[in-house]
């Protein structure tokens, strides 16, 4: 790591950040921005012509809005934790045309998760049969399931044991790049230049 920063969220300026990071030779940046604060990035990023191999972000380009105003200068930007709509799951056809009818889009790389929870939530319950809080808590330890993010346990520490997937903007639209087997695209790297998007 060449360069570790922190900001105030709402920042209007990371040309400070920016050039330390670009002075010290950095070709990756990991970034946990807000979406308007991921946006100011890399509309800066491009401004002061810096430009990484690799950007991982969480967060800031989850949502389509993130494409809808960078166009493709968001491109090539790594989402992580990651979801798509694509994974082949059960459910998962059904939760994208759910969202579909309500929003015109197929599920967002936050949706599944969330959906995941809920379907977790809801065979705990069942499985416990009982509105019981320390029932359901025993029973969402001993989950073992598939959910619309894939199998799904919990070590006994708590930690869920999930398949990780992972999305990079390409062309104005998140594809999904790892892993392999469920992969939309193929990974981009290093990313292309601004002047050359």
């Amino acid at each position: 790591m060449v360069v570790k920063a922190e900001y105030a969220p709402g920042s209007k300026d990371f040309s400070d950040v920016i050039l330390k990071a670009k002075s010290a030779g950095a070709e990756a940046v990991f970034a946990v921005p807000t979406p308007p604060d991921g946006m100011t990035i890399f509309k800066q990023m491009k401004e002061l012509d810096y430009n990484p191999k690799a950007y991982l972000f969480v967060r800031a380009p989850d949502g389509p809005v993130w494409g809808q105003n960078l166009g493709k200068n968001g491109d090539y930007v790594l989402l992580m934790p990651g979801w798509h709509n694509s994974v082949r799951y059960p459910k998962v056809a059904e939760l994208n045309e759910s969202h579909r009818k309500r929003v015109n889009r197929p599920a967002d790389v936050l949706v599944g998760p969330s959906y995941a929870c809920v379907q977790i939530a809801a065979d705990a319950i069942a499985r416990a049969g009982s509105l019981d809080r320390g029932k359901i808590r025993d029973a969402i330890a001993a989950t073992n399931m598939t959910t619309v993010v894939g199998p799904v346990r919990f070590k006994p520490d708590g930690k869920g044991e999930v398949r990780v997937f992972i999305p990079q903007w390409q062309k104005g639209k998140q594809e999904l790049v790892w892993p392999k087997e469920f992969a939309t695209a193929p990974f981009v790297y290093p990313a292309p230049p601004f002047d050359r998007r």
